[in-house]
């Protein structure tokens, strides 16, 4: 037997499938809390949050858990290199109000930001800001509590469970038909459609993006990821879907990578040994008409990072609408049963 729930949380949607005999609704529900709790204390959009709170007087006494959210981020911010950052103000991307408001002020792109995330103060439970620094932890704060959920669900014998958070994925174990639970990967290029599908067991699937969340300000489009060292909007990787043991690695690596474009993407995820399915932006672009049909379903993906250099050109098709993309696919994406849609 399969109970699903869903609910609007941390500004996105909360799915909580768990596959077996007995009434789980209890036990989901405070699944949900949990959830819950962690936007009450780190939304950036609750003027009584915890991190609301600190960046708004720059110094502030934080909770156990905001430090272990902390601490997290110093390691993700030192793995990559400062590409991952959450001292980078979403304001700059135009949330200034909440997620969904297009109040995109063009002053925003011009705030001044300290972005340097080792001069942030940690004694005891105090945290302090520097000038010009403000902490956006809610991104982080939904892949970890992913992981949480996990680990709560887990400490109450559950088994066999999916948690979905917006596309922040953990699978546990097999579906109640006792079969490998398959995820899809959404297609970049062709709307409502998906790329792929692939089998998970007891692992984290992230995915980050740049064809979503567009604002346009005086004709000129933005998405959501800024670049923390140079500030550039990067626009090379547009879909890049990550698996890991941990939820919070795999979005936060998957974020990072878009910020740091192909090249040392493929050097970084080579180096910790994460497998993945990259998605790059146009390079050519076909008319329907100027194909034959059966030439429509060649496609080519390297096998493994090796075979794949920043000026190799791969092609694949992604449908016959007709586009040809560049695409990128660890060796160990293999194991995941990948099947292309």
């Amino acid at each position: 037997m399969q109970w699903q729930q869903t609910k609007h949380l941390m500004w996105t949607e909360v799915t909580i499938t768990i596959f077996g005999d007995k009434d789980v609704h209890h036990d989901i529900d405070k699944v949900f809390q949990l959830f819950q709790d962690m936007e009450t204390e780190f939304s950036r959009f609750q003027e009584n949050s915890s991190l609301s709170k600190l960046n708004e007087d720059r110094t502030w006494m934080v909770s156990e858990r905001f430090l272990e959210v902390l601490g997290l981020c110093k390691t993700l911010y030192t793995e990559t290199g400062g590409y991952f950052n959450p001292l980078i103000n979403v304001r700059q991307l135009g949330y200034s109000a909440d997620f969904h408001s297009h109040a995109f002020k063009k002053e925003d792109l011009d705030l001044e930001i300290n972005l340097d995330f080792e001069t942030v103060e940690i004694v005891g439970n105090q945290v302090t800001l520097q000038q010009w620094q403000q902490l956006d932890l809610g991104w982080i704060v939904k892949w970890y509590a992913v992981d949480q959920a996990k680990n709560f669900l887990k400490s109450i014998w559950y088994t066999d469970f999916i948690i979905d958070a917006g596309g922040d994925i953990f699978c546990s174990g097999l579906t109640d038909t006792k079969q490998k639970i398959v995820v899809g990967i959404d297609s970049p290029f062709v709307s409502g459609n998906l790329f792929a599908t692939l089998q998970l067991q007891d692992k984290a699937i992230a995915t980050s993006w740049t064809y979503r969340r567009k604002r346009t300000i005086d004709q000129e489009s933005f998405h959501h990821i800024i670049n923390p060292l140079t500030s550039d909007n990067p626009s090379e990787i547009i879909s890049i879907s990550l698996i890991a043991e941990h939820c919070y690695f795999a979005d936060a690596y998957a974020t990072a990578c878009i910020a740091m474009g192909l090249e040392k993407t493929l050097a970084f995820l080579k180096k910790q040994s994460i497998d993945g399915l990259i998605m790059c932006s146009d390079i050519l672009n076909h008319q329907k008409n100027e194909w034959n049909e059966d030439i429509l379903d060649d496609w080519v993906i390297p096998t493994t990072w090796e075979t794949v250099s920043a000026n190799e050109v791969k092609w694949l098709q992604i449908s016959k609408a007709v586009r040809y993309k560049k695409v990128y696919m660890t060796s160990g994406m293999k194991g995941y049963e990948i099947q292309y849609v």
